[in-house]
């Protein structure tokens, strides 16, 4: 799941962080010699080096520059994004939610903010406040997004309350049915709470819909695996085909078929 939460963090931020150009920025002492304008020119090009850092995946001398364009430029939103970024990148996450709670106190109107901690505190288990930012989000637009219904949908099942996780899900799925985020919870809800029916719903609501979950070949994995848990035989071999197709090179899912068809637990 905590693969899931920073890859989305990362797309939806990525764009905001200073540009990378590795030749200028070889080493420090190139830079060093850069920093002799105002404090805003000096903040970009310390932003520059810890891009470059991060890239290198030196991810504490990145923290360590953005830090330093912080400190001459604190309202410089990308400098506060790739600290988190790389913050988040070495495990510290509360590190990475600070640097968002920051962007929120500067910009209270941006919902993209509140979702971004909401995310960081689901994943550090601080449920309530990580719903209490979710709505926030969706209080503030007029035509919320479906990673925002679903991000709701994966506290309530962190919450243990799986009725309103599905409710959520499928609100989210409603907005959007190629939502790859949602897709996500939809496995967590498989596998942990084993409500088959459910998923079946939902996968059948995104086929109907959805053009590219056709060609999601988890989404199918997913609806394979339901129809066996549920006694439908036939339909589930016939689902893994579908996915062999998309994904013949998966030698899992050619002996996952055969167990199938042999009747055998999966």
């Amino acid at each position: 799941m905590k693969k899931i939460l920073f890859i989305l963090i990362a797309i939806i931020f990525s764009m905001n962080i200073c540009t990378v150009n590795a030749e200028t920025v070889s080493n420090d002492s190139t830079l060093e010699k850069l920093l002799t304008g105002s404090d805003e020119e000096r903040a970009v090009a310390y932003c520059t080096m810890a891009s470059t850092y991060s890239e290198l995946k030196d991810h504490e001398k990145a923290i360590e520059y953005y830090t330093k364009a912080i400190e001459l430029n604190p309202k410089m939103v990308g400098a506060y994004i790739g600290r988190a970024k790389d913050c988040g990148d070495i495990g510290n996450y509360k590190c990475s939610l600070e640097n968002y709670e920051a962007l929120k106190k500067m910009y209270p109107n941006d919902p993209n903010f509140y979702w971004a901690t909401s995310l960081y505190k689901t994943n550090t288990k601080d449920l309530d406040g990580a719903m209490a930012d979710i709505d926030n989000v969706i209080s503030m637009v007029k035509k919320p997004d479906a990673t925002f219904y679903a991000q709701k949908a994966w506290i309530y099942l962190e919450k243990k309350d799986y009725d309103n996780a599905v409710k959520w899900a499928k609100k989210a799925l409603r907005r959007n049915y190629r939502d790859e985020y949602t897709l996500g919870l939809i496995s967590v809800m498989a596998y942990e709470n084993g409500r088959f029916e459910d998923v079946l719903e939902v996968t059948n609501a995104c086929l109907k819909h959805g053009k590219v979950a056709k060609e999601n070949h988890v989404l199918l994995l997913l609806r394979a695996k339901a129809f066996y848990c549920t006694g439908q035989k036939e339909k589930a071999i016939k689902q893994m085909e579908d996915v062999i197709k998309l994904v013949p090179e998966n030698e899992e899912y050619i002996l996952l078929k055969d167990k199938m068809q042999k009747g055998e637990e999966i």
